[in-house]
């Protein structure tokens, strides 16, 4: 799991540390705290393994600068990536995974790269694992070194492996149905995985399901559930069980990573969000996934609350809030909130306090 996250000159935070991360972190705060920020710090870190996102078939670094805006891109706007848009001191995205701390680093620089700084002794102070380049400056890439790589490799191979399947869901994710398709639904329905989703499909959003399959359009194919009378295309359902299914069908074919999750309250009716969680929690039970949720509804935390222990996980909840840059954060226990209430007060609203 990742027990820490540390981040400098990242976005709105110039500096922040969020420790004791368990299998289940909520992330809670009011708007520009940066918790969305936070979660797409740990996704850029995970470009240093696997710069393209499978399931969007795009490059990380360009999603993110382009995710809450639809424009931009690494070699046109990736100044906006910086804390104030100084850009003369690097991004840096500490985690601390498995016991060892790896330090990512973003420079100013056309090369789209994500480098670690290397933290052994070598000549060489920065390596970035797609390219198997290294440099002793961030400016200046000296060239690919075969011992270097296998040393890498060996000493931060379950380190790689978990960043490697580390996956953003957010609310543009159903925006992706064709390449989602070409990634997921294969898995799925090869290994009969479909049988779960269509479970929970049936058991709030569409009593009528029976299963998935694809259906002509045009001279392509889309998926589509299968229902009691007739056949619906998964695009032709609402967004709240749209989102369920996707978030669903992505999580069934993951394991032993982290899943960065995005107010996944967005487009949910408050019985659907409850299947959701129970679907999420109990497939980061089965499949060893840590999970790492932002949110604004205090609907959902208790959801989480009451469902933690029937699936036997671990959760902390973090209160943020960011002032001049700086970040503080601060654990929730389950009296805290419990207390808030009697007093009749929103623990999303801890700032005003």
């Amino acid at each position: 799991m990742i027990k820490s996250i540390q981040i400098r000159n990242f976005r709105g935070i110039k500096r922040c540390l969020i420790g004791n991360l368990e299998q289940v972190n909520i992330l809670v705060g009011k708007n520009g705290a940066g918790k969305s920020t936070i979660l797409e710090a740990l996704y850029l870190a995970s470009a240093w393994v696997k710069p393209v996102d499978d399931l969007r078939a795009e490059n990380k670094l360009d999603y993110v600068i382009s995710r809450r805006m639809n424009r931009g891109s690494w070699d046109t706007t990736r100044k906006i990536l910086w804390h104030k848009m100084n850009t003369t001191k690097p991004i840096e995205i500490c985690l601390s995974i498995n016991k060892t701390t790896l330090k990512f680093i973003l420079a100013d620089i056309p090369k789209k790269t994500v480098w670690l700084e290397l933290p052994f002794e070598t000549d060489l102070r920065y390596y970035s694992y797609d390219s198997r380049e290294a440099t002793d400056r961030l400016f200046r890439v000296t060239g690919r070194y075969s011992d270097l790589d296998k040393l890498v490799v060996e000493k931060f191979e379950g380190q790689i492996k978990f960043l490697e399947k580390l996956t953003l869901l957010d609310h543009n994710l159903s925006q992706y149905s064709r390449e989602l398709e070409k990634k997921v639904w294969s898995i799925l329905l090869a290994n009969r995985l479909d049988k779960e989703l269509v479970s929970m499909i049936k058991e709030e959003y569409e009593p009528r399901a029976e299963g998935l399959t694809y259906m002509p359009l045009g001279n392509d194919y889309t998926l589509a559930l299968q229902l009691t009378d007739t056949t619906v295309r998964i695009d032709d359902l609402g967004d709240g069980a749209k989102n369920a299914v996707i978030y669903a069908a992505v999580l069934l074919t993951l394991k032993d990573t982290a899943i960065l999750i995005e107010e996944p309250e967005t487009h949910q009716h408050p019985a659907g969000l409850a299947t959701i969680l129970n679907f999420i929690l109990k497939a980061a039970k089965q499949r060893n996934l840590q999970l790492i949720i932002t949110t604004h509804n205090i609907e959902l935390i208790k959801i989480i609350q009451k469902l933690i222990e029937k699936h036997n996980l671990s959760l902390k909840i973090f209160y943020l809030e960011r002032i001049e840059g700086i970040v503080d954060v601060r654990e929730l226990e389950k009296v805290d909130l419990q207390v808030l209430e009697k007093l009749g007060l929103d623990p999303r609203f801890l700032y005003i306090l």
